[in-house]
């Protein structure tokens, strides 16, 4: 299998106010395309900033990081941002939606940084992810007309409508009932085995994290 991800963290340090908080200590991941891997541990322990350093959203830690055969340090700031949009998708906690847009202007978002990737994106391929999740009667809602609930579920569509490579997810059944939290757990994994999607989802569900291929279970240094 090929290996897409290969990260070393020496420390990461985390400031809140006045303290400063040492996690992810020499913490190595290694992962294979395809693979599903589920992350867990008590909060407090570093799951949501390993995922943000995974996606390229956060670079203040000591240590290397190899994504898809290249060197991260080595990336400009453009490739970044576009590696971010077109090969990495993102269903995070703080993944706000835009009030001023409905929800179907917020899910296809993403095809406006495209690039010439836009052109893969098919009509098809939305309307299969809308009535999986079953939101097509909130398309032209707010999200401010939106449950909490709606609202997750807009955010994943969002995260997977380009089909990335890799899909990131910091818990993304917390708000869920159990029929919507089954149908966001098996769309991610029909991604995964129709396109060999890698899956990383941050999860406090046990259940959930059961279904991945590994766990990994994040401690708090000592």
């Amino acid at each position: 299998m090929k290996k897409i991800i290969d990260l070393h963290i020496k420390e990461k340090v985390y400031k809140k106010k006045k303290t400063q908080l040492s996690i992810l200590n020499n913490f190595r991941l290694e992962v294979n395309a395809g693979e599903k891997i589920a992350i867990v541990g008590e909060s407090g322990v570093g799951k949501s900033s390993l995922l943000n350093i995974i996606g390229l959203l956060d670079k203040d830690y000591s240590g290397e990081y190899t994504l898809f055969g290249s060197l991260t340090d080595n990336l400009q700031a453009s490739e970044l941002a576009q590696w971010r949009n077109q090969k990495l998708g993102f269903v995070l906690q703080e993944s706000a939606l835009i009030n001023s847009l409905t929800i179907e202007d917020n899910i296809k978002l993403p095809l406006h940084y495209a690039g010439s990737r836009k052109k893969e994106f098919k009509l098809e391929d939305f309307e299969n992810v809308i009535n999986a999740i079953e939101i097509k009667p909130i398309l032209k809602k707010k999200p401010l007309d939106c449950s909490g609930g709606e609202k997750a579920r807009a955010v994943f569509a969002r995260g997977i409508i380009m089909k990335p490579q890799i899909i990131l997810s910091d818990e993304p059944t917390a708000s869920l009932d159990v029929d919507n939290r089954e149908r966001i757990v098996n769309l991610l994994f029909k991604m995964n085995k129709e396109f060999n999607t890698t899956i990383i989802t941050v999860t406090h569900d046990l259940e959930v994290a059961k279904l991945h291929d590994r766990v990994i279970h994040l401690e708090r240094s000592k």
